[in-house]
């Protein structure tokens, strides 16, 4: 898992080891607006989950990505969420036709429109951490979590031109599931500065062990786990790039894993520069938890639901979670969460998974 030392969240740059996340906004409760331009947009400003989008009854009335769906038969109009929350489709109408009004649409276009843009919003955040990162997503299998991510996987797919996406039936909570099972761990770094003769094993090692002697007494643990990271550059750079390597490292092996990761990042590498050490951060670690896993059973069919489809009504088949193949256009309805299986698509599910491919 790709970890950065800082990031930008919500306008604030916070200077913290964490996840490299690039993080969008455009989700559920992304409230839908018309710009000064006339244009229909999505987000960032969202309903939350109070008031929340107008089918919870809740008091909302602007109308969001949520709403959008339950309109175009992705949601079940008849299902209660977690807290007995319905979801009232008579609101989402009201609130989506408003919009629909202003931009002069009929309400399901409109619907549709909304579900579109947020789709797009989705899209763009993964080119930011693929293309410009120089890596091609037709390649990768898209992974989709969070309670709207699997109804919006596969036409974030279509448009990246991905192949294969993952759903973990867990999806809806899968960051309070990942948090619950994730390892201790304690980060610490350290400023060093060091180059040319400075830059030698035992000086390095040193500092690795101290800081590996401080995380282990704040976990309380003296076997816990220790991984060393070293942030380097070459001489007269701004930015640093993380390598990962031993907590005695030789200096020419951090060169070359240095020179290797500059070529990758920045398309060229400078073996006549000289090499400095900026920082070295210490993780200090122990296990996590495992899951408990699902129990194999058959998906039950649900029956039958109109969805909006390729600018038309079509007959979905609606299944439960459980074990199952199935051809879309279908709706799976999984613990917390909703996968979107259009037409071209298919849906292997078993008690953890869902893998729908086209």
């Amino acid at each position: 898992v790709a970890v950065t030392s800082g990031r930008e969240v919500g306008g604030r740059s916070l200077a913290l080891p964490m996840v490299d996340v690039h993080t969008v906004g455009a989700g559920g409760g992304s409230v839908a607006w018309r710009d000064a331009g006339g244009a229909l947009r999505a987000g960032p400003r969202s309903a939350g989950a109070d008031p929340g989008p107008a089918c919870y009854g809740r008091g909302g009335t602007e109308p969001t990505v949520t709403d959008a769906n339950l309109m175009l038969g992705y949601l079940d109009a008849g299902s209660s969420l977690a807290g007995g929350v319905a979801l009232h489709r008579d609101a989402a109408e009201r609130a989506v036709g408003a919009l629909a009004c202003e931009l002069g649409l009929d309400p399901t276009e409109a619907a549709a429109g909304i579900v579109r843009v947020a789709g797009a919003e989705m899209a763009q955040a993964v080119r930011v951490v693929t293309v410009e990162r120089g890596v091609d997503p037709r390649e990768l299998a898209l992974v989709a979590f969070g309670g709207a991510g699997p109804l919006h996987a596969a036409s974030i797919a279509d448009e990246l031109g991905m192949h294969r996406v993952i759903a973990p039936v867990a999806s809806g909570v899968l960051s309070a599931l990942g948090l619950a099972v994730s390892e201790r761990r304690r980060d610490l770094r350290e400023s060093v500065l060091l180059s040319g003769e400075q830059l030698r094993r035992g000086t390095v090692a040193a500092a690795v062990a101290r800081l590996a002697d401080r995380g282990r007494e704040e976990l309380g643990d003296a076997e816990a786990e220790v991984r060393a990271t070293y942030e380097l550059r070459y001489a007269g750079q701004a930015f640093e790039l993380p390598i990962e390597g031993h907590a005695e490292p030789d200096p020419a092996d951090l060169r070359a894993a240095f020179d290797r990761a500059h070529a990758d990042r920045y398309g060229y590498e400078d073996p006549d520069a000289q090499l400095e050490l900026v920082t070295i951060g210490v993780a200090v670690a122990l296990p996590g938890g495992e899951p408990q896993r699902n129990e194999e059973e058959t998906a039950q069919p649900k029956g039958q639901r109109n969805a909006w489809f390729e600018g038309r009504w079509v007959e979905a088949a609606v299944l439960g979670p459980g074990t199952c193949e199935q051809e879309g256009p279908a709706i799976l309805e999984l613990p917390g969460s909703t996968l979107v299986v259009p037409p071209g698509w298919s849906a292997r599910a078993d008690a953890e998974t869902v893998v729908m491919q086209r």
